[in-house]
């Protein structure tokens, strides 16, 4: 078979193929890797209770509170990790997760979660320790702090 032979057979081929009534699967709807991964980390927080950070935004988005992360990594005195900092209806607060609850608890032994009297009460700030997980917050209204609080310990309750 000569290589005019070979070609125009190919070309036939393709027209062929190209008036097929072969219909494309529907397209897939559009997914991005950070949902894929937030819905894998919601998945293993499920499974295995404890938290990370995009159970921690859902659960407060669904008390009613505004979440956003500013995408900013935080460190504080004591803690052996560095944490990331969300801000909760116009109040800061920052998160520490560990990869387990004695991880968690072996940090949590060395805070120094006394108040500083020099501190006003507004600015002081509130230990949260659920799970694995450290949270500390500052602002001065009441009622958002024992909301941020409630959310954050209602699930581990029983948890030292």
């Amino acid at each position: 078979m000569t290589r005019r032979a070979r070609t125009r057979g190919l070309a036939a081929a393709l027209a062929l193929l190209g008036c097929s009534k072969h219909e494309a699967p529907p397209p897939r709807p559009p997914s991005s890797d950070s949902a894929v991964a937030a819905k894998a980390d919601e998945n293993r927080a499920a499974q295995t209770d404890e938290w990370n950070r995009a159970e921690v935004v859902k659960r407060l988005g669904e008390a009613g509170l505004v979440v956003t992360d500013s995408g900013r990594v935080v460190h504080h005195a004591g803690l052996g990790l560095p944490g990331n900092l969300l801000e909760v209806s116009g109040s800061p607060l920052e998160l520490y997760i560990y990869p387990s609850s004695a991880a968690r608890k072996q940090d949590a032994a060395k805070l120094d979660t006394m108040p500083n009297p020099a501190t006003p009460p507004g600015q002081r700030p509130r230990y949260i320790i659920s799970g694995n997980l450290i949270a500390i917050h500052v602002t001065p209204k009441e009622a958002l702090a024992e909301r941020v609080e409630n959310v954050l310990t209602a699930r581990h309750a029983g948890a030292p």
